[in-house]
């Protein structure tokens, strides 16, 4: 007792739902089998508890493919059609034609690119030149304008420091000019007075010089007032008409720079969108030529051709072949790697927590059934696979792989094969048949025949695999069970009710507690919503529905199970045992 639960305490626990409905299922079709005269009559078949060593596996039938291998897509642009491929099986070296699409709308796309190609490298030059020649006009804009501002700057310089002195110089000449001959008239009267007071001078020469005297003042008084004009209104003027010039040249100069810059930005921008337009016209063409080359799929490296397989049953994708449409990025043909094999394989969520990477695992082709290859766990998936979801919402398969480690004769992938793990070793256990354990009231038993017949033994059960189970207390080597169920077992609540048939339930009983209800809802508001329920898909507890198996196995409706029908249910328990292929000897 000791030993086996040392034992028990090293492994997973195997008392779940679906050992129940699965040992269930077994027995009822070995009663139904044995009934009809397959193993015993009388329904006394038996089976004597044998201790030995106990082989715990989980069987999985999968698929041979290669570890590595170079996958070949479609890389066109939309969907294409398929003119030529390699026929599948064809060993090819690298640079071999593998895939041809239909090139025609490529072309068609090539030659108007082309064109477009050539009308913006056109369009570009245009714009080159033209902004050239607006360079070289605004330029000389520019030179210009900075000439006549620089000759308006010089003329008002000329006018500041020379035409306006020299102007002022020679009105104050004529200022003393007028000075001078009106003194010297001034003069010539004083002298004439004299001589004509003393009587030696005429009265027409007197007059003569004093007419010359007023004069000289007239001379004098206009050269004054010439010399004002001249300094307060001609020479601002004339100032101010050079200073205008010089401003308005400088005017002019701004402008023609930002007309000019003006100019020149529309025609760099001009030609900027040009160059842009060439780029993408050129990148375009670009893709539209590797668009045209990856028409023709040419083999990367040698090896044998596959055809790509939808990786789903609900893919809309053509089988790949000549004439088939296919969409960009598509698979089309694989090369695989046959130097590194693998088996790719689903296993139950019943059997999952069993299988661990590196556990050791026993491979048999189809092809090959008496031949075994030993292989190792190298991937499991955490999740379940996603393609299970849609065929079967209640069906729950983790995608495993397994690595083959021996070395495999030259077979191409796809080869259909069964996978072993081999999860442990067990010696020297005790260990019945699978068929012969069944539930009574929630709990595990055997039926251990005794003189006055067969009596339920209460057994505590360990790992299993698909034809035995392991027993760790209850029973004892050599001990005869019986291989099913008898078949009187309604006195025997299979159901696990807690209330027996003849206990009257009050009203009070059936009241629901609201105080516990108040706290679940409390407690699953906590946890964001978050409801119990069944976990894992495990079944209903208590065994398993004898009527419901009944009407399954009975397919004609008539009420009764023939011979047919019980052959059937037969070699459905024979492959639920797996065949009996694959087990490591």
């Amino acid at each position: 007792m000791n030993q086996n639960a040392e034992k028990g305490s090293a492994r997973p626990s195997t008392k779940t739902y679906a050992l129940a409905g699965l040992a269930g299922i077994a027995a009822l079709l070995l009663w139904m089998l044995s009934s009809a005269g397959g193993v015993n009559e009388g329904n006394t078949s038996t089976f004597e508890v044998i201790r030995g060593d106990f082989l715990v596996s989980v069987t999985a039938g999968g698929t041979l493919e290669a570890v590595n291998q170079e996958v070949i897509r479609n890389e066109v642009d939309g969907t294409s059609r398929v003119i030529y491929i390699i026929p599948e099986g064809e060993v090819v070296k690298g640079g071999d034609l593998l895939v041809e699409l239909d090139s025609a709308e490529a072309v068609e796309q090539v030659n108007q690119q082309k064109l477009s190609f050539e009308s913006a490298v056109q369009t570009f030059e245009a714009a080159k030149a033209n902004l050239e020649i607006e360079q070289s006009q605004v330029q000389s804009l520019i030179d210009t304008a900075i000439l006549n501002t620089n000759f308006a700057y010089i003329d008002y310089r000329k006018f500041i420091e020379g035409d306006r002195l020299q102007q002022l110089r020679n009105a104050e000449i004529l200022i003393q000019q007028a000075e001078e001959s009106l003194k010297l008239n001034q003069n010539q009267l004083y002298w004439s007075q004299r001589l004509f007071d003393q009587g030696f001078e005429a009265k027409t020469n007197l007059e003569r010089d004093q007419m010359a005297v007023t004069n000289g003042l007239l001379s004098l008084e206009q050269a004054k007032t010439q010399f004002k004009m001249l300094e307060l209104y001609d020479l601002p003027k004339l100032e101010e008409t050079y200073v205008s010039a010089l401003i308005e040249a400088s005017n002019e100069l701004t402008r023609v720079i930002l007309q000019g810059t003006n100019t020149l930005n529309k025609a760099i921008a001009d030609l900027t969108t040009q160059s842009n337009t060439l780029r993408l016209n050129k990148e375009r063409l670009q893709r539209e030529e590797e668009q045209l080359e990856k028409s023709k799929i040419f083999a990367p490296k040698g090896g044998m051709v596959v055809y790509a397989k939808s990786r789903s049953r609900f893919s809309s994708e053509s089988m790949i072949e000549e004439g088939a449409q296919v969409r960009k990025r598509q698979e089309l043909i694989t090369l695989p790697d046959t130097s590194q094999m693998k088996v790719d394989i689903k296993i139950h969520e019943s059997q999952i927590s069993k299988v661990k990477k590196g556990q050791t695992t026993f491979i048999v082709l189809d092809q090959q059934p008496d031949q075994r290859y030993k292989g190792i766990v190298s991937k499991v998936a955490p999740l379940p696979d996603s393609a299970s979801f849609f065929s079967d919402p209640n069906l729950k398969e983790y995608a495993t792989e397994i690595l083959v480690t021996d070395t495999l004769p030259d077979l191409k992938p796809g080869v259909s094969a069964r996978a072993e793990i081999v999860i442990t070793n067990i010696p020297n256990t005790l260990k019945v048949p699978i068929q012969s354990v069944t539930t009574v009231d929630g709990k595990q038993v055997v039926f251990k025949q005794m003189m006055s017949g067969a009596e339920p033994k209460p057994v505590e059960v360990g790992l299993f695999n698909t034809k035995f189970i392991e027993i760790l207390d209850g029973v004892d080597a050599g001990d005869a069970i019986l291989l099913a169920p008898p078949l009187q077992m309604e006195e025997i609540n299979l159901a696990g009710e807690v209330f027996g048939d003849d206990e009257e339930v009050t009203e009070d009983q059936l009241k629901p507690d609201t105080k516990a209800l108040e706290k679940i809802k409390q407690s699953n508001l906590s946890r964001g919503g978050e409801s119990g329920g069944n976990k894992g898909g495990q079944g209903k507890s208590g065994g398993f529905d004898r009527e419901a198996m009944m009407k399954r196995l009975d397919t004609d409706g008539d009420g009764k199970i023939s011979d047919a029908e019980r052959e059937a249910a037969r070699k459905q328990f024979q492959r639920m045992q797996g065949g009996g292929q694959g087990r490591p000897q």
